[in-house]
């Protein structure tokens, strides 16, 4: 009876230390990936790899070309896997290459509000821009900013009940992507959202500052 109390004991012990280990590790990859944006953006890091005749990277040739130290370029692409933007592939010797889900497609914007974050107008402009259907990678790419704050952002608009998140996989054992789709009214009638602006803009503001992106 005491070696079957000891054994759940053990493995109570066990979860809990695991559980502590996944969220260190999920935190600790966050902050990695925020305090690395200046060294390389997540756009640049998106055109990098597409810039590569074959079209891979491993976290050793990106730690080579960037300022990244080889276990930091690991954590940056990783977190982009695991957004679906790219996909993994292991040689015999277990190294990891990574490469674009999808081709980059860099559509010409006309302009953007100088705003730290996305304004109403942005998010319907970028919606037009990408046939109401933008995925993070498209975000990234026509915005600049980081995979983190277009997550969050796109949130808020989700909670307030006018972007729909869609996860899509290309196949099986592929990571989910996120697709960005309006819901109606503001679907058929987008001028309704732009009757949201300045509320939602405050909030956005307020948000981001109270999570240290903006002063």
């Amino acid at each position: 009876m005491a070696d079957k109390m000891y054994l759940i004991v053990g493995f109570v012990i066990f979860v809990i230390a695991l559980i502590v280990f996944l969220i260190w590790l999920i935190r600790h990859q966050r902050s990695t990936t925020s305090e690395t944006q200046s060294a390389i953006s997540d756009r640049d890091l998106l055109r990098r790899i597409a810039g590569q005749p074959d079209g891979f990277v491993t976290p050793a040739s990106l730690s080579e070309q960037t300022q990244l130290s080889k276990g930091v370029a690991r954590i940056r692409l990783q977190a982009l896997h695991q957004a679906g933007i790219l996909d993994q592939a292991h040689n015999a010797g277990l190294t990891s290459y990574y490469s674009l889900r999808h081709p980059l497609t860099d559509r010409e914007i006309t302009e953007l509000s100088p705003e730290p974050f996305l304004t109403v107008e942005d998010v319907i402009t970028l919606f037009e821009l990408y046939d109401y259907r933008p995925r993070d990678q498209d975000l990234i790419l026509s915005t600049g900013l980081p995979l983190r704050l277009i997550r969050r952002e796109m949130k808020y608009f989700a909670d307030q009940g006018v972007v729909d998140t869609l996860f899509a996989s290309d196949g099986y054992g592929k990571q989910s992507q996120r697709i960005y789709v309006l819901k109606e009214p503001y679907r058929s009638q987008p001028d309704q959202f732009r009757g949201r602006a300045e509320a939602d803009n405050l909030e956005l503001r307020t948000i981001l500052r109270n999570d240290n992106f903006i002063v």
